[in-house]
């Protein structure tokens, strides 16, 4: 689309078809939004303004074929539009089905819940620096770089001590331990 404007002359002959010819666009984009005012209102401005990009052409029709190509216009627009939104309609439950929250299973919130409030006092039970490691690890989400000079001790040492604390997590929590590896920047 240009940003060309259309002449005064131009825009007089163009509001001079309108007046002539919205009435009757405006009943016929009635008919095909399904009598949906404020769509068929969209349709005729949306032809109309076709008809001004297209004015220097329509201008030397005659007034039957200017409705006619006002009437197809409008339709073509309204079609595309219809298309359009059977398309969103056709991809909105994919879409809704990849961005819908899972139904909350009670049970498996409560067990985390309590294994999680295990897995807390476990820590807690730990020797003083282990559960400093732990903390700053799984608490503060550090890295072992940093929780190393947090705490003025080797990374070897600071990896050392979250060995031993997952061990006993394992050990201590047996079969209701959910965490069953440690990828690479993952808070267990």
């Amino acid at each position: 689309m240009s940003d060309e404007r259309i002449s005064a002359r131009e825009a007089e002959e163009l509001a001079v078809c309108f007046a002539a010819d919205a009435r009757d666009l405006f009943g016929y984009a009635c008919v095909l939004a399904r009598r949906d005012r404020a769509l068929a209102d969209d349709l005729v401005q949306a032809a109309f303004e076709a008809a001004g990009r297209a004015w220097p052409t329509l201008r030397c029709l005659a007034d039957d074929q200017r409705r006619g190509w006002l009437r197809a216009t409008l339709a073509n627009i309204a079609v595309s539009g219809f298309r359009r939104e059977a398309a969103f309609r056709d991809r909105l439950p994919r879409i809704e089905a990849r961005y819908r929250k899972g139904q909350a299973d009670t049970a498996e919130q409560a067990f985390s819940s309590i294994v999680l409030e295990r897995c807390w006092q476990i820590i807690q039970g730990m020797p003083e620096r282990q559960h400093a490691v732990a903390l700053l690890r799984w608490q503060q989400d550090m890295k072992e770089g940093e929780i190393a000079a947090a705490l003025g001790m080797a990374e070897k040492t600071v990896s050392a001590h979250l060995h031993r604390a997952r061990r006993k997590l394992i050990a201590q929590l047996g079969p209701d331990y959910p965490f069953t590896r440690d990828p690479e920047g993952a808070p267990w």
